[in-house]
């Protein structure tokens, strides 16, 4: 097990000081503003959260069988949520949709609080499994690392949108944890529980099939067999063959087998390799060619991190680095889905606050990773140009390349 004592961090100057102090609270002064304009939304009805409760209350109706049918859905959002012209399709596994089982035994509004209740409870719990990654910066001020967990933007649209990126986050977390005493298995096992935000853990648990963790990937392939054969046995294999079909045909690969699949898709407001493309080139180049485009940058992006990440030494590292690479080359990455990245930009912001003279290499690391930090802010101004975002995790991703592969970066401090 790998040490997690960490070294004072030298005094800061106090500009520094009230820089870092100014720039939390102005985040969360944005994040302050930001619930007060959309919570009526959500509790009227119009958040993520509505396919969620109503997935749980199809299962309470014992019509399991029925959890992807578009006409189902449609109807329960309708009738105990609020009606709205479309249906939010629930996409998830069928297991996902247990979590919300009892959540639907109460009102929408309650079981809205409920929900936002667990997942502070889970930001709580990450706190805590996160504490040898942030003695640095809570050395700068005792609050910091509450602070920002709770001014990171992805996360607080987690939460306002009563999504389950938070649960992701806690897992990793968790598996960050195993991995750092050296408990693959049991780090795969956490990892695989999050196939419900597949277009992530998938692409993460490749990368470490190709880094030769087989320790992590057997106990990947065994949770993640594990909720797929319960949710096939839930739902029926028609209800199975339904919710491939209505993946395959919202990434453009089959046509749509109902309404649920011609949902719209916002790619500029995706931050990830096919956002970026779509919204740089979607004017100039022809559809086809901007989706080939997109798969050409997410394979290059995919084999450049494997091949990278063969020579790292440790497990908790590189799952540091498939992250930002899972989050770049998803299907479907949408401002709440980068709460897992708070992993490496923690990490990151405060290996070079360990040290009290860090060289000039890891203050640039260190500096440039907390502007990573505030950047998804821009969600808050510009919705629609949020694809820009997909260079920021594309410089994260070489941030902890760089960190991972410098001599100078110690490795313990690295990754606790």
């Amino acid at each position: 097990m790998r040490s997690t004592e960490t070294t004072a961090p030298g005094p800061l100057p106090s500009g520094l000081r009230l820089l870092v102090a100014g720039g939390s609270l102005y985040l969360l002064a944005v994040h302050v503003w930001t619930w007060i304009l959309t919570t009526p939304l959500a509790l009227a009805g119009r958040a993520d959260f509505r396919q969620f409760y109503a997935a749980g209350a199809i299962l309470q109706a014992g019509e399991a069988h029925k959890l992807y049918d578009y006409s189902t859905q449609k109807t329960f959002q309708d009738s105990v949520v609020s009606p709205a012209p479309t249906a939010l399709p629930f996409v998830s596994p069928a297991y996902h949709a247990l979590l919300f089982l009892p959540l639907s035994s109460l009102p929408y509004r309650t079981a809205y609080f409920a929900f936002l209740a667990m997942n502070v409870g889970l930001l709580g719990a990450g706190l805590v499994l996160m504490r040898p990654w942030m003695q640095s910066l809570r050395a700068i001020f005792r609050w910091l690392p509450a602070a920002m967990f709770a001014s990171f933007m992805p996360i607080v649209m987690a939460l306002i949108q009563g999504q389950d990126s938070i649960l992701l986050t806690t897992l990793l977390i968790g598996s960050l944890v195993l991995l750092a005493r050296e408990q693959d298995f049991y780090a795969g096992l956490l990892t695989g529980l999050g196939l419900f935000k597949l277009q992530i853990v998938l692409p993460l648990a490749l990368l470490f099939l190709i880094w030769r963790r087989w320790r992590f990937s057997s106990g990947f392939a065994l949770s993640a067999g594990t909720v797929t054969l319960f949710s096939v046995l839930l739902t029926g294999v028609g209800q199975a063959k339904l919710y491939v079909k209505t993946l395959l045909a919202i990434a453009g690969i089959l046509p749509p087998p109902s309404d649920l699949a011609r949902y719209p898709l916002t790619l500029e407001q995706m931050a990830n390799l096919h956002g970026l493309v779509y919204g740089l080139c979607s004017r100039w180049l022809p559809v086809a060619l901007v989706h080939m485009l997109a798969i050409f940058l997410s394979l290059a992006v995919l084999m450049w991190t494997a091949r990278k990440g063969l020579c790292i030494k440790q497990s908790s590292t590189q799952l540091l680095l498939g992250i930002p690479c899972s989050v770049l080359i998803s299907h479907h990455t949408y401002v709440h889905d980068l709460s897992g990245l708070f992993l490496p930009l923690i990490v990151l912001i405060n290996a070079p606050l360990a040290e009290a003279t860090p060289d000039n290499q890891k203050k640039f690391v260190g500096g440039v990773a907390g502007l990573a930090f505030v950047a998804p802010v821009l969600e808050s101004f510009s919705a629609s140009h949020f694809y820009l975002i997909s260079i920021v995790v594309l410089g994260v991703l070489a941030l902890v390349m760089v960190a991972a592969h410098d001599p100078s970066f110690d490795d313990s401090r690295l990754t606790a």
